[in-house]
């Protein structure tokens, strides 16, 4: 059964049969069109995949039982200021993080007990942080492509 998880919480990673991969949600992004917010909306692609990697990181940090201080990154990292946006290396190095993060996501759901309590999380159980992790990404991957959408940087 562990085997038939692991397997289906990595495809969850990928996109398979939840939503699109986060390769396609990404490619053919550039600096220049990532940082555009179109009218009708908050956040830019490069603003949501931000938010996706520093929460995404946060969560493999709690389960490699890391202390994380929830408050700060909610407060202070969450979304990207003018400064960050303005250098098109950030974009570049960001689009990296998440891709190694991503491979680093599966690597955790291979290798950790998925039943083992996480005292950050209130003793529960890895497999749900990775599930918030896999809701939290799928979620925020469809803004991305709503944004693209809205933007015609899509196809």
């Amino acid at each position: 059964m562990t085997e038939t998880v692991v397997k289906a919480l990595i495809n969850g990673l990928y996109g398979k049969y939840t939503h699109l991969s986060p390769k396609k949600v990404i490619e053919g992004l550039t600096p220049s069109n990532a940082r555009i917010k179109p009218e009708n909306d908050n956040h830019s692609c490069w603003d949501l995949l931000h938010h996706i990697k520093i929460w995404q990181k946060a969560i493999l940090e709690s389960i490699r039982g890391q202390e994380v201080n929830w408050k700060d990154i909610s407060k202070n990292h969450d979304w990207p200021n003018a400064a960050y946006l303005s250098d098109d290396q950030n974009f570049i190095n960001l689009v990296k993080m998440f891709e190694e993060s991503l491979l680093e996501a599966e690597e955790l759901i291979k290798t950790t007990d998925l039943h083992q309590p996480m005292p950050a999380w209130d003793g529960a159980p890895v497999i749900q942080a990775i599930i918030v992790l896999l809701q939290h990404n799928s979620y925020h991957y469809g803004q991305i492509v709503a944004v693209r959408k809205s933007l015609g940087i899509w196809s």
